[in-house]
């Protein structure tokens, strides 16, 4: 207890979340149900708290519904929806489109789906079994959302099971760890405001991660949209071990 006291002196609240998930992703890590990917996405959380360690008048603040309506997770979406995702190049112009425009679609439908839930209110009446299950239907709405817009735009099945065997992965290891953050004590708070404001966290880091490795996908992908259409551009070979320069073919046109 007096280690967590100190927490909260020299990081406030957020040092005391992060404190929290470490412990869980400790626990997880002896258990084996955990690997490298959520020892990663710790290390991100712990490094977001130090960044923000310095503005004092929200790290010592408590946790209450305007920080989980206003959570940074909104803004973040907002900036790699607008700003980073079209600015985003892959190997191809053709793969550059369609890669964009899933993880477009993937992020506006994560904030559709986790907006709807932080609005409702509903989750500060919740005993840890039903948050539990909001959360699990949270998820599964998010992923069939995002997998049936995708191929409703367009996006080649290859893509979407190439994403969505990554995203499965990172799907289960979010509800393991969403699962610890719902039956802790130690994020007991009125109206469920600690666990939903950690459940935003550990979803933050898992869109970021995904993002980052957006790219190693792409490139995962050998032989399989030659000859596909995305907004103007055609992939007219699919070796990514082709010369563009000597292989006339390799360019792309719009």
């Amino acid at each position: 207890m007096e280690d967590i006291i100190k927490v909260w002196k020299q990081y406030g609240i957020e040092g005391v979340i992060v404190a929290g998930l470490g412990l869980i992703v400790t626990g997880l890590l002896k258990s084996g149900k955990i690997g490298s990917f959520f020892s990663r996405i710790s290390d991100r959380l712990l490094e977001r708290v130090m960044e923000s360690s310095s503005d004092e008048n929200i790290m010592r603040s408590h946790i209450n519904e305007s920080n989980i309506v206003n959570h940074d997770i909104f803004n973040y979406i907002d900036f790699w929806m607008y700003s980073k995702v079209p600015a985003m190049k892959f190997s191809t112009d053709y793969r550059t489109a369609v890669f964009r425009k899933y993880l477009t679609v993937y992020l506006k439908c994560y904030k559709k789906e986790l907006k709807k839930v932080v609005d409702s209110g509903e989750y500060k009446e919740m005993d840890s079994s039903e948050l539990w299950k909001t959360m699990i239907d949270l998820l599964n709405q998010i992923v069939y959302q995002y997998e049936s817009q995708s191929r409703e735009q367009g996006i080649p099945d290859v893509v979407i099971n190439k994403m969505k065997v990554k995203n499965n992965d990172t799907i289960q290891l979010t509800m393991d760890l969403i699962e610890s953050v719902v039956n802790s004590q130690f994020y007991e708070s009125e109206n469920n405001y600690l666990k939903v404001y950690s459940i935003q966290n550990i979803i933050l880091s898992v869109l970021e991660s995904t993002i980052s490795n957006s790219d190693f996908i792409c490139n995962s992908i050998n032989g399989e949209l030659q000859g596909l259409t995305m907004d103007g551009f055609t992939q007219w070979t699919d070796s990514l071990n082709l010369d563009p320069i000597k292989d006339p073919h390799f360019s792309e046109t719009k």
